[in-house]
């Protein structure tokens, strides 16, 4: 019985080291947020670590990084987007990977989660897979020989009706 305790107590060990630190609702709602409350669970709840900070058209950009157990790194980029007339920022969230199956999960999490696939396809450098709705834009680059890509989550500017 000791050992099967053992077993179950090293896999879930070993899921939690290896295992990925984003979710996309996680990335879709940490574009809703204000860069310090983002940059607060990022850092406080995943574990991310500040990289470093760049000012992009009048934009704190910040670059938080985690390197898990196995020496992948995931990196998390806030603070991009654009202010409307009206004052609402628009806000984008990229993260990036050395592990293709993390962009692949992402993916399966898209698709499971009802938004609309736009393009399924490629360019000299990567594979491309476009999702859509009426709030987000998601763009997901997988390199073509596996070795690392990204995750673009756009906030879409929504017309509603008062």
């Amino acid at each position: 019985m000791k050992k099967y305790l053992l077993i179950a107590l090293m896999a879930c060990c070993s899921v939690h080291v290896f295992g990925q630190s984003i979710t996309l609702n996680d990335l879709i709602n940490i574009s809703n947020l204000a860069n310090d409350d983002a940059h607060n669970y990022l850092v406080n709840g995943k574990g991310f670590k500040n990289e470093y900070l760049q000012e992009v058209n009048g934009h704190t950009v910040e670059h938080l990084r985690k390197i898990a157990g196995n020496k992948t790194q995931e990196t998390v980029i806030i603070g991009e987007g654009y202010k409307l007339s009206n004052g609402t920022t628009l806000r984008t969230v990229t993260y990036k990977s050395q592990t293709p199956q993390h962009l692949f999960n992402l993916i399966t999490q898209a698709k499971s989660a009802g938004l609309k696939m736009n393009i399924q396809g490629a360019d000299a450098a990567n594979n491309i897979y476009l999702f859509d709705n009426s709030f987000y834009h998601i763009a997901v680059y997988v390199n073509r020989d596996n070795t690392f890509g990204s995750i673009e989550v756009k906030q879409k500017e929504f017309l509603g009706f008062d």
